[in-house]
């Protein structure tokens, strides 16, 4: 791809922004929009305490000084509010290179933007970690507040897979080091969005997902309606392998093609009972496109 017209798509990219909600307290000194343990603001109401505890004249409440026996002055106490950090976790492993209705590594790419987008319009810091057979340093982004963080971060995603496309790896890549990636984040609980097609083993998605228990996990699941959907009856096809590396030929049949269906709904429904046992969120799947206004209200109908 000619470098002026790569530069042409990337830069002509508006991400989506959606919303989120967490179920727990924010324990960040930087200010923003949750919830907090620290006393403090006059947005998030705490208790009332006796004056004394809390002498503040623009927080008496003359109700609560008449509900007290004996009487006692008594004033409002708030929670402060507060910033977390937001973390995209993503898969570079072959599988993500799958190109059908989608280019499933560009779609990847427009959701960690939109993530970013989103998690700096709401005044939280957004970092990123990115895994294949290692952490990858050179696309790790540490929590920042930075302008235009979005276009940067996709624009990097982009260029690494162009220049992936056009190298021959020596060895496949896989996820393999997804569970490490919980040691770039924070130690204080951070939202973390794990962005994969999650054709991982159960043995690696289960160290993945128990690696990163202390934080607040959200699953979003890349699939393209191609690998199981619209299949042929009848015919010769070849297909790949693209973490193994290996090509076969397959005699689609009805009977093939049931059984290809049946196992997609079967890892779908074992995917959310491992986030479950897992204790994450609910996992979003993403099938062709990414919709903002759809992710908004699974995240905000599961708090």
């Amino acid at each position: 791809m000619p470098t002026v017209l790569f530069n042409l798509i990337v830069n002509s990219f508006i991400p989506q922004e959606f919303y989120y909600h967490l179920g727990w307290r924010a324990r960040g000194a930087q200010l923003g929009p949750h919830p907090t343990r620290t006393s403090g603001g006059n947005a998030d109401f705490q208790s009332y305490v006796p004056f004394m505890e809390n002498p503040n004249p623009r927080r008496i409440d003359l109700r609560a000084t008449v509900r007290t026996v004996p009487h006692q002055l008594m004033s409002r106490v708030y929670h402060e509010r507060g910033a977390v950090a937001v973390y995209a976790i993503i898969d570079l492993s072959a599988s993500m290179r799958f190109t059908g209705n989608s280019e499933k590594h560009q779609l990847m790419a427009d959701i960690a933007a939109s993530a970013a987008w989103s998690a700096l319009r709401s005044g939280d810091s957004f970092g990123l970690v990115a895994c294949d057979n290692v952490v990858r340093s050179d696309l790790f982004e540490p929590p920042t507040h930075r302008r235009g963080l979005a276009d940067e971060i996709r624009t990097k995603l982009l260029k690494q897979q162009k220049a992936s496309s056009t190298e021959t790896a020596s060895t496949p890549l896989s996820a393999s080091a997804l569970p490490l990636a919980a040691q770039q984040l924070r130690q204080k609980r951070s939202l973390v969005f794990l962005i994969s097609d999650f054709h991982l083993s159960d043995v690696l998605l289960n160290k993945t997902l128990d690696s990163l228990a202390p934080h607040d996990v959200v699953p979003l699941v890349l699939w393209d309606s191609v690998e199981y959907n619209n299949i042929p009856a009848w015919g010769w096809a070849r297909v790949r392998d693209m973490e193994g590396g290996g090509d076969r030929s397959l005699f689609l049949r009805p009977s093939l093609v049931r059984l290809i269906k049946t196992c997609y709904a079967e890892r779908r429904k074992n995917i959310i009972a491992q986030c479950a046992r897992a204790g994450t969120r609910a996992p979003f799947f993403i099938e062709d496109t990414f919709n903002a206004e759809r992710l908004t209200r699974h995240l905000l109908e599961a708090c």
